[in-house]
């Protein structure tokens, strides 16, 4: 015979709390849902392209470095993604977090030149990415996107697997 274990009313209700939500924890709610929403939005145009997202630091700057390229490139690309990032000399650079990199990896390296150089606006770098794949033909977008405020608003370049993209932004 099976018993039920059973406890009475008055015990449930000295150990019942009611959960309630204070001012921040209702913001931040607010907020998760709005980027929620925002993230769902992003997700949505972005359909049919695929993404590599290595995050560097330049002398303490966090930066995203997207690669995107059409979603087969995932049986297109034939080797790792090669990302490499040149800065002034005496400039500390490394990688943060690396990504799968279309699915073959990727090889962030980072060099020095001198005709790069740190000035009022910030430091010069130079951002060159290449994507081996089967087809020439096959488009690959980048956007080097510092974090907090302009992660809004990437320098983007675009070019085409098999052959280096670069271009130069101010961090």
């Amino acid at each position: 015979m099976l018993e039920i274990a059973t406890s009475s009313s008055s015990w449930l209700s000295s150990r019942r709390r009611r959960a309630t939500f204070g001012p921040v924890a209702r913001r931040a709610l607010v907020l998760v849902t709005v980027l929620m929403i925002v993230s769902a939005s992003s997700a949505t145009a972005a359909v049919g392209w695929c993404r590599s997202d290595p995050v560097i630091m330049v002398n303490g700057n966090i930066a995203d470095i997207f690669v995107s390229a059409p979603v087969d490139a995932l049986v297109a690309v034939t080797g790792p993604t090669q990302i490499v990032v040149t800065t002034p000399p005496d400039v500390d650079a490394a990688l943060i977090v690396s990504t799968f990199g279309f699915g073959r990896g990727e090889i962030v390296e980072f060099e020095q030149s001198r005709s790069l150089k740190i000035t009022d606006e910030g430091i010069e770098l130079r951002i060159q990415v290449f994507v081996p794949a089967i087809n020439d033909q096959m488009p690959v977008e980048v956007e080097f996107s510092p974090r907090l405020l302009d992660i809004l608003s990437p320098v983007t370049a675009e070019g085409t697997a098999n052959d280096w993209i670069s271009f130069r932004v101010v961090v």
